[in-house]
């Protein structure tokens, strides 16, 4: 298997102060992979928008349109974890899959009206209890 070259590479600080070097890879006609590795930490992320999130970002594979997709990248944090979040409009927001300790917070932290959403399952199920 023959590995691809990146078809735009640029170094970049993201919001955490860590500098970072972007690659974007080529998988038309998927889409593009986009991986952020800082070598301080040696931590890599990546994102993967599709061919119709470019589309609806009037995006191409130029190296302009490049530049300015991998300067839309920054990190947000999602039940512990990090993500690379493009602020493109067209280019959707990243979809957390949590595991472990992660869950627990993801869900304490998850509003559902004025409670968390563990005090409104308490609640439900006292209630259900009390009164069936």
């Amino acid at each position: 298997m023959t590995k691809k070259a990146a078809i735009y590479t640029v170094g970049r600080q993201l919001n955490d102060g860590d500098m970072y070097i972007f690659s974007v890879f080529d998988l038309e006609p998927a889409g593009l992979l986009i991986r952020a590795y800082c070598a301080t930490t040696s931590k890599e992320i990546t994102t993967a928008p599709s061919e119709s999130e470019i589309e609806s970002a009037a995006l191409t594979r130029s190296q302009t349109h490049l530049a300015s997709l991998a300067a839309s990248y920054d990190l947000v944090s999602k039940g512990g974890i990090q993500f690379l979040e493009s602020n493109i409009p067209g280019i959707n927001a990243p979809k957390a899959t949590i595991q472990g300790e992660g869950v627990r917070q993801f869900i304490a932290g998850t509003k559902a009206g004025d409670e968390t959403l563990p005090e409104l399952l308490t609640t439900a199920v006292l209630y259900s209890l009390y009164y069936f």
